[in-house]
């Protein structure tokens, strides 16, 4: 069985300034998938796989270049959570997939691999 976990944390300065670099980087790509899904659909009746998404999130690393600096599974990740908002969408009645506002938006990412907690020194290590 796969279990989640969730931490408080006490970031410092730079920590916290590359943690909202990873949360806005994440939320720019969701919102630039969830753009090109939409337009690719409106105007040639194409649904785009997770697997398209990703391979578009390669173009946009090479449009945008600062989207390189942070972790590739973050921004990965935030493709999955497009894909599910769409299967939410389509097989469980909600809502169509909205942007992520920066206003609104919580301070968050997901990093599905490559973390380490080391209890001794009570800290939560990232790539």
């Amino acid at each position: 069985m796969l279990r989640g976990k969730r931490y408080r944390i006490y970031p410092n300065k730079e920590q916290k300034a590359l943690m909202e670099k990873h949360s806005g980087s994440c939320r720019f790509v969701y919102n630039k998938l969830l753009e090109i899904k939409s337009l690719m659909y409106k105007k040639f009746r194409i649904s785009l796989s997770e697997f398209d998404l990703n391979n578009y999130l390669l173009v946009l690393k090479e449009v945008y270049p600062w989207l390189k600096e942070v972790n590739a599974g973050a921004l990965q990740q935030a493709s999955r959570n497009l894909n599910k908002a769409f299967t939410n969408f389509f097989n469980f009645g909600f809502g169509y997939p909205q942007n992520k506002k920066k206003k609104y938006h919580h301070f968050s990412f997901q990093i599905p691999q490559h973390y380490s907690l080391d209890t001794s020194i009570s800290k939560v290590l990232l790539p």
